[in-house]
């Protein structure tokens, strides 16, 4: 019943108790492949999860399903279902009948409470909240003793135990043309946590709860379990979890929030989505808060353990504001965009600076002194020709958009060209900014082919939707230009939260036109020899998280973008940077240092021996070297003899070893965290 929002700890002494769900938490697939029932049919539908014994809150929730009963008017039907936690504060039976009286009447469901409250012998899972590794055990047992001591007032009173034996854990409902799963955990478990806001975040998960919906036929996925909210549009539908009807959700509200589905919007609606003619929206919860707070001091003193736990939430809401709660597909109301999005403190490069200061330094986490300098002998140049981009993507660490004016000169790039030549590099890596948006990226692409260098353009796909660079398409698979296009998810809600309304279904189109000439085949070799130019794609989390395993992403992708017609031939995972226009992002939010701790927990060192700057030089638009594409960024560039080394240096042979010590700082946490991160993806691979 707490969020993943307090710190973890190297030990935890509950094992069991409060962290288990036990084998009869499992709920029934046939459940959720059934059709709804004629009496689960409703045309507006509230669900209700975690009231948590607040009398208040129920009276709140009786006088909403009135006013949704008087807005139908007669004939229309109107649902509302508890799933689960209807209980928690109401310790004593008093407390507990009033909140059964309040519910006997809708259609009430069994959360982990409930569960617990009636089972009749201890199987050893406390409160059977089954807090995953992110809570702390001072919260667990403190859970674990608030839950006992409920139940050892419930337990004397049997007629109250009898109105929870039969409720179910999960069931199915319709409203409109949708058809709607409910439970208290996830579709799996009861108890689950596979509906938390850290868990949805990983698109392996989404993928994964898209396949369940689309295979039960579900439209719409509603739970509550973890008491934070989280909503989507994924590709399978729409899931979304309220949080609490019975606590403040939101940091710095005094309300809880349910979730509402029906044909027409609410007028109070926190934020919705519409999905086949249907509002999903989470809606306020308005209760007598005073009176609230006054009850629950009365049944938990100071320093009890509910008062420890939860009364600071209760008078001041958790540590999640609602912009934290939305995945894609979803739209804050008006009234509520301030506090949904707080602006926080501007951050600047120099406060960016000011903060990597701070943390370890990363050289002291390399495991060998050879891994701090590059090979004898270099494969790749890699060109960022400019800042200037169609786009303006919220974790482009380059900080690229349509009012950037910085653009590589002609001059630069024959320099990057003699310098290819003079030292034998085998591969020219193009980036931006939108690469093709450079004024001589065309003569560039056909030199250094013509010159015989394997050319990789990194494309945003959607710049090839414009007139002005729609034959590229077919330019590029003449000159057998490697294409790495970034994707950043499947769905096209979560794409376009991160760039923009309408992108990715232009992405899909272009991806279909570089299919269409040549682009995505298995990679077979010709007679001569050469193999055929690559269409790659790059995924980056939408979230402030680490990406998920590429080999089981890359099975994903392959498999969500078949059903648009798409074959491409590698996909890479890359962990954002903390630099930049992302970097800034973080400070701003008040998460940078917990993104660098995530990222230092998650340091691999056999990472270090893979890392890109040690096979390569960076070439920015004003003709510097840099050892990698990030420093760039921060202003990093290769130092030879108390000055900037320049790619003219390069092109004049002036420098007799490409061979040199890299310029290392904090944000190279970035590419060694988990399996590694690079412009090619993973670097350790099983």
């Amino acid at each position: 019943m707490a969020s993943c929002t307090t710190p973890s700890y190297a030990r935890h002494n509950f094992k069991d108790a409060g962290r288990a769900c036990p084998v009869d938490y499992r709920l029934d697939p046939a459940v959720w492949a059934a059709a709804p029932s004629p009496a689960h049919t409703f045309d507006t539908l509230l669900v209700v999860g975690g009231l948590y014994g607040n009398p208040f809150a129920m009276d709140a929730v009786q006088a909403m399903f009135i006013k949704e009963q008087e807005r139908l008017g007669e004939g229309g039907r109107v649902g509302m279902v508890f799933n689960g936690d209807m209980h928690w504060f109401d310790r004593t039976a008093e407390e507990f009948a009033r909140v059964e009286a309040g519910a006997e009447k809708y259609i009430p469901m069994v959360g982990n409470v409930e569960a617990e409250v009636r089972r009749t012998e201890d199987v050893g899972v406390g409160c059977g909240c089954a807090y995953p590794d992110c809570t702390d055990d001072a919260s667990v047992s403190r859970s674990n003793r608030i839950h006992h001591m409920m139940k050892e007032e419930i337990g004397k009173h049997p007629e109250l135990i009898a109105k929870l034996k039969d409720r179910p854990a999960h069931m199915v409902a319709q409203v409109g043309d949708c058809k709607i799963g409910i439970t208290h955990g996830d579709e799996k478990l009861l108890g689950g946590w596979d509906c938390a806001i850290e868990q949805l975040e990983d698109v392996l998960r989404q993928g994964e709860l898209s396949d369940f919906m689309e295979e039960n036929g579900i439209d719409i996925f509603a739970t509550t379990h973890t008491c934070a909210a989280v909503a989507g549009k994924l590709r399978g539908g729409v899931v979304i979890n309220n949080g609490a009807a019975g606590l403040p959700t939101f940091e710095g509200q005094q309300f809880g929030v349910l979730t509402r589905i029906a044909a027409t919007p609410a007028e109070d609606a926190i934020y919705r989505a519409e999905y086949k003619g249907l509002y999903i929206e989470a809606v306020p919860v308005r209760y007598d808060q005073a009176a609230y707070v006054e009850w629950f001091d009365r049944l938990w003193k100071h320093n009890s353990p509910a008062e420890v736990s939860y009364r600071n939430r209760i008078l001041n809401g958790p540590a999640c504001t609602i912009g934290n709660a939305l995945l894609g597909g979803f739209v804050v109301l008006p009234a509520y965009l301030e506090e949904a999005y707080p602006e926080g403190k501007p951050a600047s490069p120099q406060d960016l600076e000011d903060a990597m200061a701070r943390i370890m330094y990363f050289e002291d986490m390399v495991p060998k002194a050879e891994y701090l300098e590059t090979r004898s002998e270099l494969s790749t140049i890699q060109v960022n020709v400019g800042k200037k981009c169609n786009l303006s993507c919220e974790h482009c660490h380059v900080g690229a958009g349509p009012d950037r004016k910085e653009v590589i000169s002609r001059e630069t790039l024959q320099a990057v060209l003699d310098a290819g030549v003079r030292y034998g590099f085998r591969t020219i890596d193009i980036t931006g900014g939108a690469p093709e948006m450079a004024p001589d990226f065309r003569w560039f692409i056909e030199e250094a082919t013509r010159l015989g260098f394997r050319v990789m353009v990194r494309t945003n796909l959607v710049i090839l939707k414009a007139p002005t660079y729609r034959d590229l398409i077919r330019k590029y698979w003449e000159l057998g230009v490697t294409v790495i296009a970034s994707l950043p998810n499947f769905s096209e809600s979560e794409a376009d939260s991160q760039r923009g309304d309408g992108v990715f279904h232009q992405s899909i189109e272009v991806l279909r036109e570089l299919n269409a000439v040549g682009y995505g085949a298995e990679m077979e070799r010709e007679a001569s020899g050469e193999q055929k130019p690559e269409l790659n794609l790059v995924f980056n989390p939408q979230r402030d998280i680490l990406p998920p395993d590429q080999d089981e992403l890359e099975n994903l992708y392959r498999k969500e973008l078949r059903k648009y017609g798409v074959e491409f031939n590698r996909l890479y995972a890359v962990t954002n940077n903390p630099i930049g226009r992302y970097g800034c992002h973080l400070l701003r939010n008040g998460i940078y240092q917990q993104y660098m701790d995530m990222l230092l927990d998650a340091f691999n060192p056999e990472a270090c021996e893979k890392m890109m700057c040690r096979d390569q030089i960076s070439v920015g638009y004003d003709g510097r070297i840099y050892d990698c594409d990030f420093n760039q960024v921060m202003e990093m560039p290769c130092r030879n003899e108390g000055r900037d080394l320049t790619v003219y240096d390069l092109a004049r042979g002036k420098i007799n070893s490409l061979q040199r010590k890299i310029r290392f700082a904090p944000h190279c946490y970035g590419c060694t965290a988990g399996a590694g991160s690079s412009c090619g993806g993973t670097l350790v691979q099983g």
